[in-house]
């Protein structure tokens, strides 16, 4: 469930918060409008029962009927919605009340003397006893030139229950309306706005992360989101077809890039190899078979002169030697290469790697260290790797001339290029490292930085080209305490599961 409220949602939310203000306003003035009409209903009731009990109460005191008025009077508050009848007298005393009204909880109001000196009627809301009510003063003539008044009240709390009533009658009718129009509004919201917007979203979603073959839902009809679903399938269809065709045009290119660096490699190296093999194989063949009998003639006497002639005549050997390996590298570069992949774990790699350079690791004061999981495996050729290995190890061990510590540690994490998982050897050692300018041209044959003679600058060279042919490639980066580091990085065998 997402945390933040979707697009639609809000929506809806904002709809349905404006339906319900609407609809509140509505009820209040609504309300209003009922309680108005109720007071003046009730008030209108008030003063047509004080007209009607002045004219009686006129005309029993003019017929001198003086015993019906307090009948009168009680009769007039039996009704529910009168609550109380007074008669004053002409110095503003109550005279007569109505039963059960005691005397005692009976106040003279100050709208009395008013009525009593203009003869307007007045109204007004005053207490009597604990009841709020609303009364009606008005004059009331008494017979032979005498004037009085009486007082009609009414309980307040009837118009309050009228109005609680209504409170609660609007109030059930606006809720009833509300939850109506807002099923109806979620119930359309959800089939013509929420699900396609959703829908879109998820599309999009999917085609951020690169799955450009879903397809969103089209909903029935011709609105607006339909049209933009329609189209977001269409814009989805032509980005995945140009995601293929650039694929297919980035593998061409690549393979066309790689297969003519490779054959204008191979060509230049060819030639120079076949140049140099066939002008330096048959001398170099005459001199070392020189040397070889001159050292089988010479006598074993001992002397000076004998011990340097076989010195030099060794140096010649091994020379002839170099020179020969030397030749036999250009030609192994310039070779098709006859790759027999199979299954072999990196931990195999790296431990015959390490027990072959044992020996030269110890003579040059370095420690080998070796950090593999025994379950990670590659599709390599072993022979080849292994040499690709053993040159790297053995740049790093000459490199070290003081001793160090030279690092085998699987890369265990997966790389993935052109559709395919690689793992691979990180080799790390603490020596000077690879000087900056140098990064580009650690790969180019001949390039060297040691002494004359201590290396031919093709061992790289070689271990590039048989890497790249495995599709893999070599980094080079600076090591962490120093020094140099090469990940040898080789497609990992597919038997295995991706991780």
């Amino acid at each position: 469930m997402r945390a933040a409220m979707s697009t639609s949602t809000r929506l809806i939310v904002l709809l349905l918060l404006m339906v319900g203000a609407v609809m509140t306003a509505g009820g209040v003035v609504l309300l209003r409008q009922r309680v108005g009409v109720l007071e003046t209903a009730t008030r209108n009731e008030a003063r047509a029962h004080a007209f009607t009990l002045q004219a009686a109460l006129e005309a029993s005191y003019e017929a001198g009927r003086f015993d019906e008025v307090q009948s009168l009077i009680d009769r007039l508050s039996e009704y529910p919605k009168i609550f109380s009848v007074i008669v004053f007298d002409e110095h503003g005393e109550a005279m007569l009340l109505s039963d059960p009204l005691a005397a005692e909880v009976v106040r003279q109001p100050p709208e009395v003397g008013w009525v009593l000196a203009t003869g307007e009627a007045v109204e007004t809301v005053r207490r009597i006893g604990d009841e709020e009510v609303f009364t009606i003063i008005g004059p009331l003539a008494l017979g032979q030139g005498r004037r009085g008044a009486y007082e009609v009240a009414q309980p307040r709390a009837i118009i309050e229950a009228d109005m609680v009533r209504a409170r609660r009658s609007i109030a059930l009718i606006t809720l009833a309306l509300f939850a109506a129009i807002s099923i109806c509004v979620l119930a359309v919201a959800r089939r013509n706005l929420a699900g396609p917007i959703g829908e879109l979203v998820v599309g999009a979603e999917a085609l951020g992360e690169g799955d450009l073959d879903y397809r969103v839902l089209v909903p029935r009809g011709g609105s607006e989101l339909v049209r933009l679903a329609r189209a977001f399938n269409r814009m989805a269809d032509r980005l995945n077809d140009q995601r293929l065709r650039a694929a297919r045009d980035t593998e061409e290119r690549l393979m066309l890039a790689r297969e003519l660096r490779q054959h204008e490699r191979l060509a230049s190296l060819g030639t120079l190899a076949a140049g140099v093999a066939h002008e330096m194989g048959a001398p170099l063949n005459v001199i070392r078979g020189r040397a070889e009998q001159l050292l089988a003639r010479i006598d074993d006497n001992g002397s000076p002169a004998r011990d340097k002639l076989q010195r030099n005549l060794t140096i010649i050997t091994e020379q002839a030697d170099a020179i020969a390996r030397i030749v036999r590298e250009l030609l192994d570069l310039a070779r098709p290469l006859d790759l027999q992949p199979e299954k072999v774990t990196v931990a195999q790699l790296m431990e015959r790697a390490a027990d072959m350079l044992e020996a030269d690791a110890a003579r040059a004061g370095v420690l080998i260290d070796v950090a593999a999981s025994g379950e990670l495996s590659v599709d390599v050729d072993a022979a080849m790797i292994h040499q690709v290995l053993v040159n790297i190890c053995l740049n790093g061990i000459q490199a070290m001339e003081l001793g160090g510590r030279l690092r085998l540690e699987a890369i265990e994490h997966e790389t993935h290029r052109d559709g395919r998982a690689f793992v691979g050897v990180a080799i790390t050692d603490t020596g000077p490292g690879v000087a900056p300018e140098h990064m580009e041209q650690i790969f180019d044959p001949f390039f060297t930085t040691k002494e004359v003679g201590a290396g031919t600058g093709l061992g790289l060279t070689v271990s590039r080209r048989i890497v790249e042919e495995h599709g893999g490639w070599i980094a080079v980066a600076a090591g962490p305490a120093g020094g140099a580091s090469f990940s040898v990085y080789l497609p990992k065998d597919q038997g295995e599961s991706g991780g």
